[in-house]
């Protein structure tokens, strides 16, 4: 739990960054700073673009997507535009993760071309699968694997639980959910929050248990 809140309060710090990486489901605009030295990170960003378009705008606020043109750099889409994203669930692609001092961004393309940009990480993009009603037994037994691990409280019989599921479901559900245990794995041996299953990306940290 510790190591876990000491992530996420490094990554709501900003001192000069370009975004806001924050754990409430409130969009924030980003922080406006010239030329920001953008680091990418490889292993997160091949992580989420290997998810391929399955990411959705959960909000329509001003500023959830910032252009990342030459000409329009730090300008946010119209919240006219933003909210016509959001209604049609226009679904992206991460292209790559990057750092910024205290901060992340994530640049993002549409699955037609036509918008692209990048947003905040945390709260600024969400998993289409969390959906899936298919997936929702899941989604809720991986959720409370991770809850547990960040309370440091017993994880094995609550993972077993998670395989267990994941072995009931059947063609696209059942490839979703053996990468998604795979990678709760993985966040429970390192307990980063780059370790985060794809699938829970807009469920976790904030709202993880919502009903």
């Amino acid at each position: 739990m510790k190591k876990i809140i000491k992530v996420l309060a490094v990554l709501t710090m900003v001192s000069t960054g370009q975004l806001l990486a924050i754990t409430s489901n409130t969009p924030v605009q980003a922080a406006q700073v010239e030329n920001p030295k953008r680091v990418t990170d490889k292993a997160w960003t091949k992580k989420l673009a290997n998810a391929g378009y399955v990411f959705e705008l959960p909000h329509a606020t001003k500023g959830a997507l910032y252009k990342n043109t030459a000409a329009n750099g730090g300008k946010s889409y119209s919240k006219k535009v933003l909210k016509k994203l959001v209604k049609n669930h226009t679904l992206f692609k991460v292209k790559r993760l990057s750092t910024i001092k205290n901060g992340i961004s994530v640049d993002l393309v549409s699955k037609d071309g036509k918008y692209k940009g990048y947003t905040n990480y945390i709260n600024g993009i969400r998993n289409k699968n969390l959906s899936n009603k298919a997936l929702q037994p899941l989604i809720k037994a991986e959720l409370r694997v991770m809850t547990a691990k960040d309370s440091n409280e017993p994880t094995s019989d609550l993972l077993n639980q998670v395989q267990v599921l994941a072995s009931k479901l059947t063609g696209k559900n059942r490839k979703i959910a053996n990468t998604s245990v795979k990678q709760l794995k993985q966040f429970l041996k390192n307990n980063t929050l780059s370790e985060t299953p794809v699938l829970l990306i807009g469920k976790y940290p904030d709202g993880s248990l919502e009903k």
